[in-house]
């Protein structure tokens, strides 16, 4: 059995073994180990309106979701970073409205640095972008709703951050990015007055893809067919979706696995794959979020 006692911020563990010797007597090994706990700490949005009538009752389920959302992906935007941050609990207490988190230490930390940074420069544009979408929906939803949104923590006595129906923390990042991409799926339509194809991926849906007709009548017909195809476009920022998407290339898409090829990859990489010494951790380093 395992028991554990907390003093202040380490955890003391105890763990009791009954093993027995040869000759059946008992052994009774103890194994005491230390394990450190982070110090916990919280932080809080408090919301109240114009006539400072605002009360918990009085918050739809719907704006508490979008909070909880909000603050979780302000510190931590990505993915990878939601799926390994640490356990956070929430509450929401009078006192107008207190959105409060509790959550560790170097979470309060980061909170505090970067809304008293947004404060001090009165601006948003040293923030990444899913950052300033979340501080730029905190300044829409306190003009539309007359709401003043102060940010505090636990290791400030005053608020790092306030947004209300007179300030104005507006985005200045860039909604999208132009590049060229790769896409595979299958052509089910082609053609047309407007020179397009229309091609089904399983990571982007059914895209629209304009060409010129040379590009289009070149070769043999591609409809119901699978391809790889190479285009010029825009992707948002903000949720990874395509557009204005022209065509550069066919690619034709063969899957046909190589045995002898694989083999020798992995031949190649087995050099340094074995210095790797925790497999599990590397590839969750080198996972990407989205291609």
């Amino acid at each position: 059995m395992i028991k554990d006692f907390e003093r202040r911020n380490f955890l003391l563990c105890f763990r009791y073994y009954f093993l027995y010797n040869i000759d059946c007597s008992l052994l009774f090994l103890v194994d005491l180990y230390f394990r450190t706990v982070e110090e916990q700490g919280y932080i809080e949005l408090r919301v109240t309106n114009k006539d400072n009538t605002l009360r918990p009752k009085d918050i739809d389920i719907n704006e508490v979701k979008d909070f909880i959302s909000d603050v979780e992906s302000f510190l931590y935007p990505n993915r990878r970073e939601k799926r390994n941050r640490p356990h956070i609990s929430y509450d929401i207490e009078e006192g107008s409205a207190k959105h409060k988190f509790f959550l560790p230490i170097t979470a309060v930390i980061l909170f505090n640095g970067l809304t008293r940074e947004i404060k001090n420069r009165n601006n948003l544009d040293f923030l990444d972008y899913k950052r300033q979408s979340i501080i730029d929906k905190f300044q829409k939803k306190a003009i539309a709703k007359g709401y003043v949104i102060e940010f505090n923590n636990s290791i400030s006595k005053e608020s790092s951050l306030i947004i209300d129906y007179t300030t104005n923390f507006e985005m200045i990042a860039p909604t999208f990015y132009e590049s060229e991409f790769y896409l595979y799926g299958e052509i089910y339509q082609e053609g047309g007055k407007t020179p397009n194809l229309h091609i089904s991926t399983k990571k982007y849906g059914n895209l629209t893809i304009s060409a010129t007709k040379e590009q289009i009548m070149d070769g043999k017909k591609k409809t119901y067919k699978l391809y790889g195809i190479k285009v010029r476009g825009k992707k948002s920022f903000e949720d990874d979706s395509l557009s204005d998407l022209e065509l550069v290339e066919f690619i034709q898409y063969k899957p046909v696995f190589n045995k002898s090829l694989l083999e020798k990859v992995i031949e190649k990489a087995s050099a340094n794959l074995s210095k790797i010494t925790n497999i599990d951790v590397w590839l969750n380093e080198i996972k990407a979020e989205r291609i």
